[in-house]
């Protein structure tokens, strides 16, 4: 697991092939590379990247929505050429915002979330 945070304000992720060949004749090649970034200058910031059973990138973050606001965002990104699979966001209730603290896939493949809501007026 590794953790990514860029003062860019984006979400990044590269997929690097490390073939024995690869790493004999100088090191890693970089395989594809993916940038996030939601526009209008709003932050957006990966903790947490992944990787599954196929060996594609989750990386899990922070995105700003429009308003404002916080947003737990998830992204699947595919092995072989960085596709985005899927995409999640969950805002948090009234307005707030929500932070990813941790991020694991279990032995099934499930992804558990960890995080929490910020900036509550209760």
């Amino acid at each position: 697991m590794s953790i990514s945070r860029h003062i860019a304000a984006v979400l990044a992720v590269a997929a690097v092939s490390l073939a024995p060949t690869a790493v004999l004749a100088g090191g890693p090649e970089l395989g594809w590379s993916d940038l996030h970034d939601g526009g209008a200058n709003l932050i957006d910031d990966g903790y947490v990247a992944l990787t599954d059973t196929d060996g594609n990138a989750i990386v899990g973050g922070v995105r700003t929505a429009l308003g404002g606001a916080g947003n737990l965002y998830i992204r699947k990104l595919g092995r072989a050429d960085g596709l985005t699979d899927w995409t999640y966001e969950y805002a948090a209730p009234g307005g707030n915002d929500m932070a990813l603290a941790d991020m694991v896939i279990d032995h099934r493949g499930d992804i558990m979330v960890a995080g929490y809501v910020s900036n509550c007026e209760s």
